[in-house]
């Protein structure tokens, strides 16, 4: 697997989120007995996303929705990072915007999955490879099912 990063370093705007990770039915929320659910969530999603002018999910947003909670529970288990608090943010019906006790939690997750991405591309450099400074510039497909990826580095090529 490769990774392809336009920048010098990975991370993107991801690095910079100061609120949290959304997420509706997490483990986070079960133990602080929050009620919320992917339903819910998606019908703020929608509503948000509208104005308030519907209530009704579109495709795009269920899926975050839907995703969420293993998303969030994943990053706590696997990664060994800290969720334990929720906030409820403007458009939440429920508390659902996870983070820890941290200043910034966008980079304390994107840094996580880096670093342990970095370790597995160290560790099996046959298997996982990142590439800074590159630009994909074409997607490749097969029966409509993308295949791979055309990109060129910094340097041309």
């Amino acid at each position: 697997m490769v990774l392809v990063e336009r920048n010098p370093f990975c991370g993107g705007n991801s690095t910079k989120a100061t609120s949290g990770i959304n997420g509706a039915e997490t483990q986070t929320q079960k133990k602080k007995g929050i009620p919320d659910t992917i339903e819910t969530f998606k019908k703020d999603i929608f509503k948000s996303s509208t104005s308030g002018k519907a209530e009704t999910p579109y495709a795009l947003g269920g899926v975050l929705a839907e995703e969420s909670k293993p998303a969030i529970d994943w990053l706590i288990n696997a990664f060994d990072l800290d969720l334990s608090l929720v906030s409820r943010l403007g458009g939440h019906s429920e508390p659902r915007t996870h983070r820890g006790k941290e200043r910034f939690p966008g980079m304390t997750i994107t840094y996580a999955l880096m670093e342990k991405f970095e370790k597995l591309c160290k560790e099996q450099p046959d298997r996982a490879r990142i590439l800074t400074k590159s630009k994909v510039t074409e997607l490749t497909a097969e029966n409509g099912v993308v295949t791979g990826v055309k990109y060129v580095t910094k340097d041309g090529k």
